[in-house]
C-alpha cells in the first residue's frame, strides 16, 4: 500500500461544503487520519447515509467512520470548544471515545474566552460598519501570539501548574487593550450583550472556571511532540486528508481586507508543513466550491442577488448572527473562482475540483453563472480581459491594495448567463454538464459533484 495525502481547500470565503467532501474522501479512501489546519471556528457539516448529521469544528469530518484527527501546529484550538464538541458527539451519537480519536500538537495555539470577548466587543464597537467575525477569538489569538509571545498559551501548556496565572495575564492584557473600546457608544441593540461581555471579562469566577476547563482538556487529550506528524502519521501507509477551516478569499493578504482572517489559508502553507515533516509521497490537491456563490458575513460578493436566497438556501443556510452577519448568495462567480485558483498558483496547483450543492441547481432547473464583469476597467486591479490581477505581498501596502480591490469589486456589474438544467436528467448527464463548463472556464478538471447531503450523493470520476 502506498502513502497519499489529500488537501481540501475552500476556493471561496468559506461555506463551500468542505465537510461533505472530506467525509466522502475519508469514506471512499478509508483514510486513517485527518489533519486539521486553520482554526476552531469552523463548522463543517456532515450527513451520513446512516442518518447521522453533525457540524464538526475541531474533530475531522471522518470521525463517524472512526478516522483519527490530528490538530496540527497550524491549528488554533479552543479547549472549551473541544469539551463541548466531545459532549455533543457523546450525547447525540454515543461516541464516548471522541478524545481517544484525537491528538493535538503541543505547538497548537489555544484560543481563550478572553480572545473571544475581544473579538465580539471589537465587532460591536464597529456599529453598522461590520468587518465580520465568527467571534470565537481565533484571529485575536493569532494576533496576540505575535504581539505578546509570553502571553501565548499552547496545547503543551495545558498541564502547567500555573495555568490559571497565565490565563489571568491574558485577561489583564485584554482588559487593557479593550479599555478604549469599552468607552465607545454602542448600538442600542448591542448594549445588553456588551454589558454581559464586560462582566465576564472582570469576573474572577469565570477565570477559575476557564482554568479548570483548560486543565481538564490537558488531562483528557493526548498532546504530542513536534515529530509526531512525521513519525506516526505521514510514515504510515494509507491516506491522510488535510482539512482546512477557512476559504482562500478570507486569506489575510489575498482576501479583501478588512473582511479577512488573521490566518493564512493558501495550500502552500499546508505543503510546507508536509515538507517540513519529511513527507515526499503523493499529494492530491482538491479545490472546493458550491455550484453557486455564497458569503456568510461582510465582504464583496459581486453576484449577490437577494431574490435568489429562497431558491438556493432552503434548508441549507446557516443561522445569521450579530457577529458574522447575513448569508448572501447569487450566481456562481467564475471571475472570483479563477482569482482564488490563481492566488494558489494557477490551475496546475489543483488536481481537481469538488462542486457541492449541485442538487439545488437541478431543483431550480437553471444554472446561473457569471463569467465576466462590466466595469472592471482599472488596470491596477484588472487585466484587459477583466480578470482580477493577483498582487503578492505581506505588508501594509498589500492590505491597502486588497481593500481597494474589494471596493473595486463592489463597483462591478456581473454579466450573468443561464444554462438550462433538466429536472429529470441522470446524475452522469449533470456531472458532464458541470465538469464541461468548469473545465472550459477555469482550467481545472472536476473530480466530484455533490447531488445531496450524504456520501452516497457524491459522484466521483
Amino acid at each position: 500500500m502506498t502513502k497519499k495525502v489529500y488537501t481540501v481547500t475552500d476556493l471561496g470565503p468559506g461555506d463551500g461544503g468542505k465537510g461533505g467532501v472530506v467525509h466522502k474522501i475519508s469514506t471512499m479512501m478509508r483514510a486513517h487520519t485527518i489533519v486539521k489546519v486553520g482554526g476552531a471556528q469552523g463548522s463543517h457539516g456532515v450527513c451520513t447515509s446512516r442518518g447521522e448529521c453533525f457540524a464538526f469544528s475541531q474533530w475531522g469530518c471522518g470521525t463517524f467512520e472512526g478516522t483519527r484527527t490530528y490538530l496540527s501546529p497550524r491549528m488554533v484550538i479552543s479547549p472549551e470548544g473541544l469539551l463541548n464538541e466531545a459532549d455533543a458527539l457523546r450525547y447525540q451519537y454515543g461516541i464516548h471515545n471522541a478524545f481517544d480519536l484525537l491528538t493535538v500538537d503541543e505547538r497548537a495555539l489555544c484560543a481563550t474566552p478572553y480572545h473571544g470577548i475581544a473579538s465580539r466587543l471589537k465587532e460591536m464597537a464597529r456599529g453598522n460598519n461590520s468587518r465580520g467575525t465568527i467571534g470565537t477569538g481565533v484571529g485575536e489569538t493569532l494576533r496576540y501570539s505575535q504581539r505578546f509571545p509570553k502571553l501565548t498559551i499552547r496545547a503543551g501548556d495545558l498541564s502547567r501548574l500555573d495555568l490559571r496565572d497565565l490565563l489571568a495575564a491574558v485577561r489583564d492584557q485584554v482588559q487593557h487593550d479593550l479599555a478604549g473600546f469599552i468607552q465607545e457608544e454602542f448600538l442600542p441593540g448591542d448594549r445588553d450583550e456588551v454589558r454581559k461581555e464586560i462582566d465576564l471579562l472582570y469576573d474572577d469566577g469565570f477565570l477559575d472556571y476557564n482554568a479548570n476547563r483548560f486543565q481538564e482538556v490537558g488531562r483528557r487529550t493526548k498532546i504530542v511532540d513536534c515529530d509526531y506528524l512525521e513519525r506516526e502519521i505521514l510514515s504510515r501507509d494509507g491516506v491522510v486528508i488535510v482539512e482546512s477551516s477557512h476559504g482562500i478569499l478570507t486569506d489575510h493578504f489575498h482576501g479583501f481586507h478588512p473582511h479577512t482572517s488573521a490566518i493564512r489559508t493558501l495550500p502552500c502553507f499546508t505543503h510546507a508543513m508536509l515538507e517540513g515533516a519529511g513527507y515526499g509521497g503523493q499529494i492530491v490537491n482538491i479545490g472546493v466550491t458550491r455550484a453557486y456563490q455564497i458569503r456568510h458575513g461582510a465582504g464583496p460578493i459581486p453576484t449577490a442577488d437577494p431574490a435568489m436566497a429562497e431558491s438556493l438556501l432552503p434548508g441549507s443556510h446557516k443561522d445569521e448572527n450579530r457577529y458574522q452577519g447575513k448569508v448572501r448568495v447569487g450566481p456562481l462567480d467564475l471571475v472570483l473562482l479563477r482569482y482564488a485558483i490563481e492566488v494558489c498558483g494557477g490551475p496546475t496547483a489543483f488536481d481537481g475540483l469538488a462542486i457541492t450543492w449541485f442538487d439545488q441547481i437541478q431543483t431550480n432547473g437553471a444554472w446561473h453563472i457569471c463569467n465576466r464583469y462590466c466595469g472592471a476597467d482599472d488596470r491596477t486591479y484588472f487585466s484587459p480581459s477583466g480578470e482580477i490581477l493577483v498582487r503578492r505581498g505581506t505588508n501594509i501596502d498589500q492590505l491597502e491594495h486588497q481593500e481597494a480591490l474589494g471596493k473595486q469589486l463592489l463597483g462591478c456589474t456581473p454579466e450573468i448567463t443561464s444554462l438550462k438544467v433538466p429536472l429529470a436528467a441522470e446524475r452522469d448527464e449533470l456531472y458532464s454538464l458541470c465538469a464541461g463548463v468548469l473545465q472550459e472556464k477555469v482550467g481545472v478538471p472536476v473530480r466530484m459533484v455533490s447531488f445531496g447531503p450524504t456520501e452516497r450523493d457524491k459522484v466521483c470520476k
